[in-house]
């Protein structure tokens, strides 16, 4: 009795060590462009603002420090009116609030701006701190 009790605990902790967790789902792959999300970087005539150039423009127009940039496809919306890749910025402001700025990558222009504190982070015209 003894030794059947041992040997069903066994097979039992063998099987729960065997168990493997679900994998993860896949992306949903409709919330991308149709085509390779990046595909278009690898055409030559194809150019982007540098980050330094992007970091500029946030800059300009809002006072924080730049604590995460990438580049980011750009949302569904932003695809229909012809944007094909997007600088998506976070600025700190004094306060420590956190800005989401997303740029056109081609043109510069602002996108979306998101985040507590807004107003008080945006400069003026002739704010030069």
């Amino acid at each position: 009795m003894m030794r059947a009790a041992l040997c069903l605990g066994l097979a039992l902790a063998i099987a729960l060590a065997l168990h493997r967790a679900p994998m993860a789902q896949p992306r949903d792959m409709d919330a991308l462009p149709d085509d390779d999300a990046f595909g278009m970087l690898a055409d030559p005539g194809f150019r982007v603002i540098p980050l330094h150039e992007a970091a500029k423009i946030a800059g300009q127009r809002f006072r924080g420090r730049l604590i995460a940039a990438r580049l980011a496809p750009p949302h569904q919306d932003e695809h229909a009116r012809g944007v094909e890749l997007v600088h998506e910025l976070r600025l700190m402001t004094k306060r420590r609030n956190v800005l989401l700025i997303r740029l056109d990558a081609r043109t510069g222009d602002f996108l979306e701006v998101a985040g507590a504190g807004l107003t008080e982070a945006r400069r003026r015209d002739g704010d030069s701190e």
